[in-house]
């Protein structure tokens, strides 16, 4: 998938604010973020640090029993946290451990 708003994987004139609220819109899997040589290094860490938040938070919810309207529906769903670490630790970032309640 390529990303949202730019003509080419060089088009550095337009980055979609969407970007940072929701990245999993305009990539496919956090991987992809990592290569996109137009993103620089903090638009990567901010992109991958709201998916990070967002697949902790529905990991959460899905352990107190409350899935998504749409999780489980296709065999190959499945929560991404760990690929999102993975591209982090690629581009030097660390995950954000958040303490247990």
């Amino acid at each position: 998938m390529s990303r949202i708003g730019a003509t080419s994987s060089t088009d550095r004139a337009v980055v979609d604010p969407v970007l940072y609220a929701i990245p999993d819109a305009q990539f496919d899997k956090p991987r992809e973020i990592v290569q996109d040589k137009a993103l620089s290094h903090d638009e990567k860490k901010k992109a991958l640090n709201t998916w990070e938040q967002d697949e902790r938070q529905l990991l959460t919810a899905s352990n107190e029993g409350m899935p998504g309207s749409d999780e489980g529906l296709q065999s190959d769903d499945h929560n991404r946290l760990g690929e999102v670490v993975r591209a982090k630790e690629k581009i030097g970032e660390k995950p954000k451990h958040k303490p247990s309640h």
